[in-house]
């Protein structure tokens, strides 16, 4: 397989998540990526993207947000790019999955998905952008 690359821009409108993973799921299909790596791969798209565009930005302006999700040999990584208020979720406190749930606070179980589904998730801040890129092998 070669490496091979899906290039996304959409805005920070929920109307827009449904479209992007149908979107990411139609380029893993095209490639041959199991059903299995594809579902938790596409949880991981939701839950980032649905996360960003609830979260990101403080006013009520359309922002253009990017995904990039390439497929090589080894690996698939998504890069999700916005220029929303700086939020490194890889620094964030992990869901306390072993408490009752009406003990938990609320939120967190997104993030801990995200970072429990993927191999890798790094964060960057870039200038005015939060850069998110999460890792997974094919090999499973």
């Amino acid at each position: 397989m070669n490496r091979q690359k899906l290039q996304l821009t959409f805005v920070n409108s929920a109307d827009e998540a449904p479209r992007v993973a149908k979107k990411v799921e139609r380029f893993l299909n095209e490639r041959y990526v199991n059903d299995s790596l594809t579902n938790k791969l596409l949880l991981c798209v939701d839950e980032l993207v649905t996360n960003i565009i609830g979260h990101a930005y403080n006013d009520k302006q359309e922002h253009a947000v990017s995904l990039e999700c390439t497929v090589n040999e080894e690996h698939i990584i998504l890069e999700l790019r916005d220029d929303g208020v700086p939020f490194d979720p890889t620094k964030q406190t992990r869901a306390n999955t072993k408490q009752k749930l009406e003990e938990r606070s609320i939120g967190g179980l997104g993030i801990h998905l995200v970072m429990n589904l993927m191999d890798h998730v790094e964060y960057i801040r870039e200038g005015d952008f939060n850069v998110l890129k999460a890792t997974k092998s094919i090999q499973q």
